[in-house]
């Protein structure tokens, strides 16, 4: 079960709706053989820059999932340097523009960081690991990792993502740790862990709030468009689906047969950033950073990489 959970866990020029080019830098895990490292880019896939060299020792793991603070100057991530095989997660912190990685929480899992809008807090997931019951649980911590505590219980939680206004955490449950991940449910609660509701029957995973508050980027695996890795009980391939913050408007965006991934909103909130590719060669190219108009429409290559992981938009301001 333990094993199933942790598997669950980790499971060119685009302009906005006026033509005028998109602003900021995103954010990436960019693998590399085997071990991903993290890399920031302008919009229109210009001026790519290296953060983290992850100190791995069997050429495995690295760097992924960054989140930025609020005045772009530093990320939040989660670094996993395995030790004979084991995954070991721990949230890190870095200089957005490179430098030493600091570690903030212990782990021995902590994955999928959001940062409050004021800055101070860290919500993530946290797997607790027990032989009697193992739990995938949503925690939250200060800015620099001190005071860990389990925010939710009840489910398997996934994905936590700060509303602009800070007053409220949306999320992904599951119902056991053994559930596919496509039945993963979209959920709020208060930034205290009260008032746990669930978005209407919205499913996916990876949400992420546009900057006004009002509508949700996500990953849904409702139109089971193939998979993309090859064990027979892999997820099918994501779409990137919006919806109001109320549960209406569900509206899909993405219909290629690429495993689409991870959301992430410009800051004037005209644009999504995603993820998307292939695992297997054979099926077609490694995942690729892509922008498109956050009310559909043609979606455009940045830069010319591939293995792309997490992207994340930065803050307004950020050259």
């Amino acid at each position: 079960m333990l094993a199933a959970a942790a598997a669950v866990v980790l499971a060119g020029l685009g302009g906005s709706a006026t033509g005028a080019p998109a602003k900021g830098r995103i954010a990436f895990g960019l693998e590399q053989g085997s071990v991903s490292s993290l890399y920031t880019v302008r919009p229109d896939g210009s001026g790519l820059r290296r953060v983290t060299v992850p100190p791995t020792r069997q050429d495995l793991g690295g760097d992924s999932g960054p989140v930025w603070s609020p005045d772009g100057r530093r990320l939040v991530f989660e670094r996993n340097l395995p030790y004979w095989g084991n995954d070991r997660f721990r949230l890190n912190t870095v200089a957005a523009r490179g430098g030493i990685a600091h570690a903030i929480t212990q782990g021995p899992f902590d994955v999928m960081p959001s940062l409050s809008p004021d800055g101070r807090r860290i919500a993530f997931t946290r797997l607790v690991e027990s032989i009697a019951e193992p739990a995938i649980s949503l925690f939250t911590a200060t800015a620099g990792g001190r005071r860990p505590a389990q925010l939710l219980s009840g489910g398997f939680d996934l994905s936590p993502s700060w509303s602009p206004d800070g007053s409220t955490i949306v999320f992904s449950r599951l119902a056991s740790d053994s559930a596919p991940i496509e039945a993963a449910t979209l959920f709020l609660a208060a930034a205290n862990g009260a008032n746990v509701r669930q978005l209407g029957d919205v499913r996916g995973v990876s949400p992420s709030w546009s900057p006004d508050g009002k509508r949700l980027a996500f990953v849904s695996f409702a139109d089971r468009n193939g998979t993309s890795c090859p064990a027979s009980n892999c997820a099918p391939n994501g779409e990137i689906y919006v919806v109001n913050a109320d549960g209406s408007g569900l509206r899909r965006l993405t219909r290629s047969r690429a495993d689409e991934q991870h959301p992430t909103w410009s800051p004037d909130g005209r644009k999504i950033a995603f993820a998307s590719g292939f695992v297997l060669p054979k099926e077609g190219h490694r995942p690729w950073l892509m922008t498109m108009p956050a009310g559909g429409g043609k979606a455009v290559r940045v830069g010319r990489f591939s293995g792309v992981l997490d992207p994340s938009w930065s803050p307004a301001g950020i050259g």
